[in-house]
């Protein structure tokens, strides 16, 4: 209970040192995920950029593609640099290395919440969510942040031994997001690849859960290799690499 305490500190102490001096404070950060979520409807929705025949159908699989992908690319960017923004704090305390990893998970968390609203009362509205499939869509949420949280231990740790590597993985998080089916149907040889994507199958997982009627489109045995992947390279961070981060640190 002691620990869970001093991480929501170390959460609140994060938001504090990055809207520090902000106008809106960390009301920025919401309200920048919801801009974010109603340019996409607006470009692929209102200018008609959609595919298939129905706008309903594609309004629900676009907001809940953004819904699971915006707070995911936000726990991968801010995970990476977790450590070495923190560096100073680390080094005078003795909390260690895993309780600051959690911080942008628990970030994670809230923001997830808080953008889920507005789209599930749309499609609530609409009639599109599954209203039983609420709660399975949040746990959804939080495993598909812990399957994350296996690749953040080592990449936290190799941002501190590359100086950072933050630009690259932030690169990597747009290549991903047009490469898994946020904004559009995945048909023949892009549906291919796209099982060979380790976000695809937690997306469609997730949209499963809340879409009323929604098929799923991916064999979901494919996630496994990567579940695997993602645990040998946690274990890489945890035994080889933990010795060499407090000398850089």
């Amino acid at each position: 209970m002691e620990k869970v305490s001093i991480l929501w500190a170390l959460v609140r102490r994060d938001y504090a040192l990055q809207y520090a001096g902000s106008f809106l404070g960390i009301s920025w950060m919401f309200l920048q995920n919801l801009v974010l979520i109603s340019l996409y409807a607006l470009v692929f929705l209102v200018l008609n950029l959609k595919n298939p025949s129905t706008q309903e159908d594609f309004t629900a699989y676009l907001l809940t593609g953004l819904l699971f992908w915006i707070p995911i690319q936000e726990l991968l960017v801010r995970g990476t640099g977790i450590l070495t923004d923190n560096r100073s704090l680390l080094k005078r305390s003795s909390l260690g290395i895993d309780l600051f990893l959690w911080i942008p998970y628990v970030q994670f968390l809230i923001h997830s919440l808080v953008t889920s609203i507005p789209v599930f009362l749309y499609l609530g509205y609409s009639g599109k969510l599954n209203l039983t499939g609420i709660t399975f869509g949040y746990m959804v949420l939080i495993v598909s942040g812990l399957y994350l949280m296996l690749l953040l231990h080592y990449l936290s740790r190799l941002n501190i031994l590359l100086k950072d590597i933050s630009p690259l993985i932030r690169l990597v998080s747009q290549l991903i997001f047009w490469g898994i089916p946020v904004l559009y149907y995945p048909t023949g040889y892009l549906k291919q690849w796209n099982e060979w994507n380790p976000f695809t199958i937690p997306l469609d997982i997730f949209r499963t859960t809340v879409i009323n009627g929604f098929q799923a489109q991916f064999d979901w045995i494919h996630l496994l290799p990567f579940l695997f992947f993602f645990f040998l390279v946690y274990l890489l961070a945890k035994r080889k690499f933990q010795s060499v981060i407090l000398d850089h640190l």
